[in-house]
């Protein structure tokens, strides 16, 4: 739940999953080997079957990781403080 939230994030502030081609003769951006996309299966809690593939590019995939790494230590230290 936490993953899918952060992603929709990082997809709403990510200015080339919203930019189109002006014109529909204009090609598409050829992709640097380093913007290659990695996909992942999103499988559905409870389900071994429902699921859905994700791609992201390596430096979306560390923003989400790092996205997800903050959360959890702004969860953890909110806990911690919450007994004083």
């Amino acid at each position: 739940m936490l993953l899918a939230v952060m992603t929709s994030l990082l997809l709403a502030g990510a200015p080339e999953a919203s930019a189109a081609p002006a014109n529909a003769t204009e090609a598409a951006p050829v992709q640097k080997p380093e913007e290659k996309k990695i996909c992942r299966k999103d499988i559905e809690t409870g389900s071994l079957i429902k699921g859905k593939k994700i791609c992201y590019t390596a430096k979306q995939w560390q923003k989400i990781a790092d996205a997800n790494r903050d959360e959890i230590e702004r969860s953890s230290s909110m806990g911690s403080k919450s007994g004083q």
